[in-house]
């Protein structure tokens, strides 16, 4: 960046910020995409950041033998999210000697060191860890940060861009080297932590309305005293009220197909629903149906060919999508709190919605023009 653009830039963005709870957070430091590692002057580029991660998380953890008391700790490592940039200590150490490996390399020996520190201070034998990330892989870090075997990316109603790799470890707890195909994902989180801790999920939100969580606790199958109460999963990307796509059991349901043959989702597309770039364009009248433990990759459509077919399996998927848009009656979707300007907006688009505007707050009603993201 050029200083004029750097200094826009670091007065409309928030770093690494450091807070206690019911005290306004401050910065630590601001974060850049380079080789810098000066918080001194405020300044920690993307390759150190997992390093105060790291000791900040250690420090946590020590506070909390210290005290005695539960707790709950969220480490979000930089490398899970952009993994292109390892830190220097780490440059070379993966046998590929790709950036993407190296940066793997280093999140395992700082997560190691988190559990060694679990197991130093006695806490291993009375602590769940669960390490996951938020989806599945970015198209942008293509190819190293690859979603094989799995088809689409990030963004997208198919598996690689919802499947994400996921550990539970508590000694005792968890049977080791044991694996589970239920499906269950990261709403669930929040109805397992309620259970371990053995509190109860809130009835009532801050404004005091009806909250509802679709989450399960999953500590049946974790613990191996049962299966999982959730019997099916809702794919949703972009803007979508109805979802894109619907599994029940091993079976999958996918409505939401881009047009275009592919044209509109980046260079790197691979298939004609790879990526996530592009306007919503679906194209699917009927869906596609994939049984996913034959077919994870979603490459043979079931619904009807001339080898086999699965039209059989629509009523159940329309029963589940049937019953899910009743709750939308039941409890109303909130507004987005990242509602905004998704562009780019046209002139007749502008002058149209300034008529709407102005016609409107003549009767009373007031709309925002949009404000950009």
């Amino acid at each position: 960046m050029d200083p004029q653009q750097r200094e826009m830039f670091t007065r409309v963005t928030k770093g690494m910020l450091s807070g206690k709870a019911g005290e306004k957070a401050h910065e630590d430091f601001k974060v850049n995409g380079q080789y810098e590692n000066d918080p001194a002057n405020r300044i920690v580029g993307i390759p150190f950041v997992d390093r105060y991660i790291e000791k900040g998380s250690l420090e946590d953890i020590d506070e909390a033998a210290q005290s005695g008391k539960p707790f709950f700790l969220n480490v979000n490592f930089m490398k899970v999210h952009q993994p292109n940039l390892p830190d220097p200590d780490y440059i070379g150490k993966s046998l590929s000697k790709s950036k993407y490996a190296d940066s793997m390399v280093e999140l395992d020996a700082r997560v190691g060191r988190l559990m060694d520190k679990l197991r130093e201070k006695g806490l291993d034998k009375n602590t769940l860890v669960i390490f996951t990330t938020d989806n599945g892989a970015w198209q942008d870090v293509y190819p190293d940060a690859g979603y094989t075997p799995f088809r689409g990316t990030k963004g997208t109603d198919r598996e690689g861009g919802t499947r994400a790799p996921a550990i539970a470890w508590w000694p005792g707890k968890i049977a080791p080297n044991t694996r589970n195909f239920d499906i269950v994902g990261g709403l669930d989180l929040m109805a397992t932590f309620a259970k371990v801790a053995g509190v109860a999920l809130p009835k009532n939100d801050r404004e005091g309305k009806p909250i509802i969580f679709d989450s399960y606790d999953m500590t049946p199958i974790l613990f191996g005293t049962g299966k999982s109460e959730r019997t099916a999963w809702f794919y949703f990307t972009e803007n979508e009220l109805t979802p894109g796509a619907v599994r029940l059991g091993h079976y999958k349901a996918v409505f939401n197909l881009r047009g275009d043959g592919g044209a509109l989702t980046g260079g790197l597309a691979a298939d004609t629903n790879l990526g996530w770039k592009g306007p919503e364009k679906y194209v699917a009248t009927v869906p596609q149906i994939f049984d996913l433990y034959q077919d994870p990759q979603e490459r043979y459509d079931l619904f009807m060919n001339n080898y086999t077919e699965r039209t059989w399996t629509m009523p159940a998927f329309l029963g589940a999508l049937k019953d899910l848009m009743k709750t939308y009656i039941k409890y109303p979707p909130r507004k987005l709190q990242s509602a905004s300007y998704s562009g780019p907006i046209t002139i007749t688009q502008y002058q149209q919605l300034e008529y709407l505007r102005k016609s409107l707050e003549k009767e009373g009603f007031n709309i925002p023009m949009p404000t950009g993201n």
